[in-house]
């Protein structure tokens, strides 16, 4: 990336109190500092939560899970101590690290850090790693460090709620804001209504990058990474949005690769899938003895799900272009239902809407969102007639909520955490596809879906915010 000319956050800050001062040095210079000390604050806040959602998302909770005490020489620990330092250098911070809820240490960039070294320093900030654990993105108050310079922490969760990215910045402009304020305090004149415009359209112009940048993580953090990061400013905020565009770049890279891979090893299975179905066929109709016979018809049936696993694979593999238009989630269900109710004659499947809800979105995608959820619904049940399997609708001032659930067996609790793992499965014939493509096709739409289970029954709900489809 080309390096380009950079105006520094201080430079806007001298320009927006020093002109006031030469104009009028009246105490208008102080209100406006106060404010303006609160908009750099809280946008040293939002720029380090920026830099620590983007490195979530770049960071394997998988490969955290690994690390224990003394670990530090294993590939796993070298290679995200790191990738770590990496982005502390790219991105300007002082340091980012990756703790677990009892506050010790799975990574540092900081050097002389091991592995399960707990971070005391975190002990004001309680409040705000109890947000960023339960999967909000939150800021820490101004502190200060051991050089006596003023630090503010950053945090923003992984995906699994166990850990969490922390991102230290030095607020060395708010400590210059403090001294150019001392120099504020004798002034009383007051300062003319073209300066307070002046003042109000600077700030504007200084919060709208923060802004972006935040927006711009969130849509990274939801897995959006075709929508370009741009830089609105040439600060360090923007230096920051360049770091986080080249980042997306890289993670929507690595996303195609890893489907074309998927693509390619499915599509080659799929060839000598056919040649062994037409010889299966051929030797059925060749063997007449009826127990060799019954071993043809398995190994058929066996071809069979096969067949339907590669395709799974193509179709998580693929994910088309959604095309959106207009639904009608009543008919939608009605034929989600018809569906289920075909394939389970013994389990009652009931259809219930209020309000005739519209949804703009992809009519099959979503179909076979809803289609998955009911067929796991239905294969959960009792099939002795008891079974059953409801589907509902409801619209609340343009938020449109779905909810499929079922009086089942129930998801056991340490299982919930990994329904949504793709390939993880319970059932013998599963792929472990059919829950993550669900998820990324709501992810697309920009849905929510929240999921309660009990031994009485399970419960999906789907929550559509037609601002954000």
């Amino acid at each position: 990336m080309a390096a380009r000319p950079t105006h520094s956050i201080f430079a806007k800050v001298l320009v927006l109190y020093l002109l006031p001062t030469l104009l009028a040095l009246g105490c208008f210079g102080l209100v406006a500092h106060y404010f303006a000390r609160r908009a750099l604050e809280a946008e040293l806040g939002r720029r380090l939560m920026g830099v620590a959602q983007a490195t979530a998302t770049t960071v394997s909770p998988e490969d955290l899970a690994l690390l224990q005490p003394g670990d530090e020489l294993t590939r796993t620990y070298r290679n995200l101590k790191k990738h770590l330092e990496e982005l502390k250098q790219s991105t300007g911070v002082a340091r980012i690290y990756v703790l677990d809820a009892a506050r010790t240490s799975l990574g540092d960039s900081k050097a002389d850090v091991a592995i399960g070294d707990r971070y005391y320093h975190l002990d004001p900030s309680r409040l705000e790693l109890e947000r960023a654990f339960s999967g909000t993105a939150a800021a820490s108050p101004l502190f200060r460090g051991h050089d006596g310079k003023l630090y503010k922490t950053g945090f923003a969760p992984l995906p699994d709620l166990k850990y969490v990215v922390a991102v230290d910045g030095a607020a060395s402009t708010y400590e210059n804001l403090a001294v150019l304020r001392e120099t504020l305090v004798g002034t009383g004149i007051f300062v003319s209504a073209a300066m307070v415009a002046l003042s109000l359209l600077f700030a504007r112009r200084l919060v709208q990058p923060i802004l972006q940048l935040e927006s711009a993580a969130a849509r990274i953090a939801s897995g959006n990474l075709d929508e370009e990061v741009r830089a609105l400013s040439r600060d360090e905020i923007g230096r920051v949005a360049e770091t986080m565009e080249s980042m997306r770049r890289q993670l929507r890279d690595r996303d195609e690769h890893m489907q074309m891979m998927l693509a390619g090893i499915a599509h080659e299975v799929r060839n000598p899938l056919a040649g062994m179905e037409l010889y299966a066929g051929l030797l059925r109709e060749e063997v007449t003895e009826k127990a060799a016979r019954d071993f043809v018809l398995r190994i058929e049936r066996e071809l069979l799900q096969l067949k339907l696993i590669v395709a799974q694979f193509l179709d998580y593999a693929r994910r088309p272009r959604l095309v959106f238009a207009e639904i009608e989630v009543g008919s939608l269900l009605e034929e989600v239902g018809d569906l289920v109710r075909a394939e389970a004659t013994s389990v009652a499947v009931k259809i219930a809407v209020a309000g005739a809800p519209l949804l703009h979105g992809d009519r099959a995608q979503l179909r076979r969102a809803l289609l998955n959820l009911a067929q796991n619904a239905v294969q959960a049940c009792a099939t002795d007639g008891s079974g059953e399997v409801e589907l509902r609708a409801t619209n609340d001032g343009g938020v449109v909520t779905l909810v499929i659930s079922d009086n089942g067996r129930g998801i056991p609790p340490d299982q919930l955490e990994k329904i949504w793992t793709p390939f993880y499965t319970t059932k013998q014939s599963g792929t472990g596809l059919g829950l993550a493509f669900v998820r990324d096709i709501l992810n697309d739409h920009g849905a929510r879906i929240e999921v309660e289970s009990t031994d009485a029954g399970t419960t999906f709900t789907l929550v559509f915010s037609q601002e954000k489809a």
